[in-house]
């Protein structure tokens, strides 16, 4: 197997886009993508959040720990859609 490095990006609808020299043959290939780090996020507490969910649990005195309850939560999701797979 021959290696040949290559140049090329992504576009916004995730395709690659690569120019592939004449001197290779047509046939199967394997593709190893090395790419940038993703960028860091901007801090949330600089901005305020206005989705009406946020805060949701926040005073339900019945729950002690909201993580564990979101677990829950998604567990019984999931046994719910395995049983209609």
């Amino acid at each position: 197997m021959l290696a040949t490095k290559l140049r090329g990006k992504i576009t916004s609808n995730r395709k690659l886009v690569v120019e592939i020299p004449q001197d290779i043959a047509p046939g199967a290939v394997e593709v190893v993508l090395r790419h940038d780090a993703p960028r860091k996020a901007t801090k949330a507490s600089s901005r305020k959040i206005a989705h009406p969910g946020f805060g949701l649990w926040a005073k339900r005195a019945d729950l002690i720990d909201s993580a564990d309850y979101a677990a829950q939560l998604r567990q019984q999701i999931e046994k719910h859609a395995d049983r209609h797979a």
